[in-house]
């Protein structure tokens, strides 16, 4: 018995292992199949709710899935032409930006050469910023079309996403119970405790980072638009995907859009307001948006946000920036239930024990 026990030990990790090769492999063709989970997760709340009303669950996902679908459309429709506009409008401004930012490259590599040159000489004119954005942006419009086969990909993920989202949605609970019905039954209680936890946490976070992304988008675009920016839409839109990520959306995108406005043209008066306008969008993020929206979902120190995100960087590119933060609370709250004061024993030694 025991001989068997540990074979049947070495197959499961086996298995596992040969498991996370292939995953590690075609990670990129399962994007649009999370993204469909995630969304019929963030919308499950709501199905529940009715539910426990006595509507059947597949009338109920008919009807939220086309109201939802009807949504995006429509808000596609209203702006994406706008937000297209201003990308071609900014993309057709590019060169100009380009020869604007080399022409302060040449000022500042005069400047540095002028005022080492009593002292170095000719080698002060080694002393420069080795760098052209126009060259930079030639290269990039050179490379571009030989990846426009590998974005072609991405317009099949606006019928993969919808799909899978409503197959998740649909069959939902099938997966639910089949998931306790591999399980043994002393492990019952504990997954679904454990389920429970994650569920508090990760959908609290994942809903509330999405509401207070649109605020700070919102807010952003509001006020780019009231100083005159060009491509205030778009800039709002960025903005809120970079809020994603912790402390990229006022840093980043605060010195995105004062270069770009200093590229454009406007006065001192509108760059001192976009400074102020990031300023404003990080305050109310910290002080309104962060606390009634998110509140508590996710009690990570700050170290270990930072280095959550600098590891889903290396690790996933963008997209590990993204999720950096979710899994690390997820991980956080598995630790806490296995290893911590509310560890449920049956995970730990197969007993089970109602305290």
């Amino acid at each position: 018995m025991n001989q068997l026990r540990f074979w049947k030990a070495i197959f499961t990790l086996g298995a596992l292992a040969v498991a996370l090769y292939v995953l590690c492999q075609v990670w990129t063709v399962l994007i649009p199949f999370g993204i469909g989970i995630g969304i019929a997760y963030l919308v499950q709340p709501l199905i529940a709710r009715f539910e426990a009303r006595g509507v059947r669950r597949d009338r109920i996902v008919i009807v939220l899935y086309a109201g939802l679908l009807t949504l995006c459309v429509s808000l596609a429709v209203i702006f994406l032409p706008v937000m297209v506009r201003e990308a071609r409008q900014i993309g057709g401004d590019l060169p100009r930006y380009a020869a604007t930012f080399d022409t302060m490259v040449e000022r500042l590599n005069a400047d540095i050469a002028g005022k080492f040159e009593g002292s170095l000489g000719k080698r002060a004119a080694a002393l420069r910023i080795p760098f052209k954005a126009e060259t930079v942006m030639d290269r990039v419009l050179a490379v571009s079309p030989h990846h426009l086969l590998g974005y072609a990909h991405f317009g099949l993920w606006a019928i993969i996403i919808p799909f899978v989202a409503f197959f998740t949605l649909s069959q939902g609970r099938r997966w639910m119970d089949a998931l306790f019905d591999w399980t043994p039954a002393e492990y019952v209680e504990s997954l679904l405790g454990l389920l429970a936890e994650v569920d508090s946490t990760l959908g609290a976070y994942i809903r509330g980072q999405m509401i207070e992304g649109g605020c700070v988008g919102v807010v952003t675009a509001a006020g780019l638009a009231l100083l005159g920016f060009d491509g205030a839409l778009l800039f709002g839109a960025a903005t809120a995907a970079m809020n994603l990520v912790p402390m990229m959306a006022p840093i980043v995108g605060g010195a995105l859009a004062l270069l770009f406005g200093y590229f454009q043209g406007l006065p001192t008066s509108a760059l001192i307001g976009i400074f102020c306008l990031f300023l404003l969008v990080r305050l109310l993020d910290d002080f309104i948006f962060i606390p009634f929206v998110l509140g508590h979902s996710v009690a990570l120190h700050p170290v270990m946000i930072l280095f959550a995100v600098l590891a889903g960087f290396e690790i996933g590119g963008f997209l590990g920036l993204v999720i950096a933060v979710p899994l690390a609370a997820v991980l956080k709250v598995v630790i806490g239930v296995v290893f911590g004061e509310r560890r449920l024993s049956p995970v730990l030694d197969g007993r089970h024990i109602v305290s």
